[in-house]
């Protein structure tokens, strides 16, 4: 009998780091899924996945990436509380149940393991992007009976991968678009109704052009974060959210082809393409109380110095808010991947809108965006890409 359970025990355990493999982590999490329910207790969940471990990989080899790897098992062990469930999830992501927490909780929690890794002295980690080993976190809350383990595991995963596109060493806990709109709006049934109408349209977009659809997520959070940072109102805040969901709406009228083109768009494209904006406040225009977000829509391509798109408005006559939009555009499109434009890291996409302040940008408002991106996200690590 105590052969067959040190057998049973291995079925449970990863080889390499001793922590729970993948099939017990899923086998754990169903039962305290339905543990929650009945209890009522908060149940979190951190999905954490090791920044450039590929670059360490082919740098040092896959033994010492192994022996990597057995030391962060080593550290989730010593540093979290004893009731928490460590498992290799696979390859360099593992996964930390929390029984009995809450979203703050896990969040802090988090936090503090995210600097605890970073304070750790791995090998050979001083020549590694940042000069140290660090790891990104997603987290996410078990909604009791109106939830599932998958989507539990699904929305700890979305909040990983916008850790890891906020440039790594991050926590992210899990939120969405319309979580967000909740927050701000959460008295206007009528408005969640019409929001969710025009949730087909963006749906229909991501179908014809992926990129513009998790843009459209990114715009919103930077809006968001930059909003926080200058104290908007509550009404501001609520009306650059929108605008920020809905700006691109428009492309949906522009063909496919000219959306997705690899190739250098023709003049003729190019000029199709600078419609967008004017469809998507045309559209938008047709909808009951969105009417205060059309002119920060249309006007979200226009330059302080008059030589946007579509009217060649210039300076202060450009909606204050479509000022910060254009920021929040612009910068999430210098970071990510485009046909024919190299990709920057923070730092060069920073120095880009300080060479465009007082041309392409509002001059003050860009000193205040880079300040609040700054703010937000760990200094050291934004010149790496």
């Amino acid at each position: 009998n105590s052969h067959i359970n040190e057998l049973a025990g291995f079925a449970n355990i990863d080889g390499l780091t001793g922590a729970y493999n993948h099939r017990f982590f899923y086998q754990s999490l169903k039962k305290l899924c339905n543990d929650s329910e009945n209890t009522d207790f908060p149940l979190s969940l951190i999905i954490m996945d090791m920044d450039y471990f590929k670059i360490y990989n082919d740098m040092y080899g896959h033994q010492q990436g192994d022996v990597a790897l057995k030391e962060l098992a080593n550290i989730l062990r010593e540093f979290l509380p004893s009731d928490a469930i460590i498992s290799r999830y696979g390859g360099d992501e593992f996964t930390v149940i929390l029984n009995n927490t809450d979203i703050d909780k896990a969040r802090e929690i988090a936090n503090n393991l995210r600097k605890f890794v970073c304070e750790h002295s791995f090998f050979g980690e001083e020549h590694l992007p940042g000069e140290a080993f660090t790891v990104s976190m997603g987290v996410s809350q078990f909604r009791y009976n109106k939830d599932t383990c998958t989507s539990f595991v699904k929305r700890a995963d979305l909040a990983l991968y916008r850790a890891k596109y906020l440039r790594r060493n991050s926590v992210q806990v899990y939120t969405s678009i319309f979580e967000e709109f909740n927050n701000i709006d959460e008295d206007s049934n009528k408005m969640k109704e019409t929001l969710k109408s025009l949730k087909s349209l963006i749906t229909v977009i991501n179908s014809r052009d992926s990129y513009t659809f998790s843009h459209t997520d990114r715009v919103v959070m930077l809006c968001m974060e930059v909003a926080d940072y200058m104290e908007l109102s509550k009404k501001d805040k609520k009306r650059l959210c929108y605008a920020a969901y809905l700006h691109d709406l428009g492309k949906i009228n522009i063909p496919k082809e000219v959306l997705i083109s690899e190739e250098k768009l023709t003049p003729s494209e190019w000029e199709e393409l600078k419609r967008h904006p004017a469809e998507s406040a045309d559209i938008i225009s047709r909808v009951d109380g969105l009417e205060d977000i059309v002119p920060i829509v249309l006007q979200h391509h226009e330059r302080y110095d008059g030589k946007g798109y579509p009217n060649n408005v210039k300076g202060e006559e450009i909606n204050y808010l479509a000022r910060i939009l254009t920021l929040a555009d612009s910068f999430d499109a210098m970071t990510n991947t485009r046909p024919y434009q190299p990709t920057k890291n923070y730092a060069q996409a920073f120095k880009e809108i300080e060479a465009c302040s007082g041309t392409q940008f509002d001059p003050q408002l860009s000193r205040i965006f880079i300040e609040a991106v700054k703010t937000k996200y760990d200094a050291n690590l934004l010149s790496i890409r």
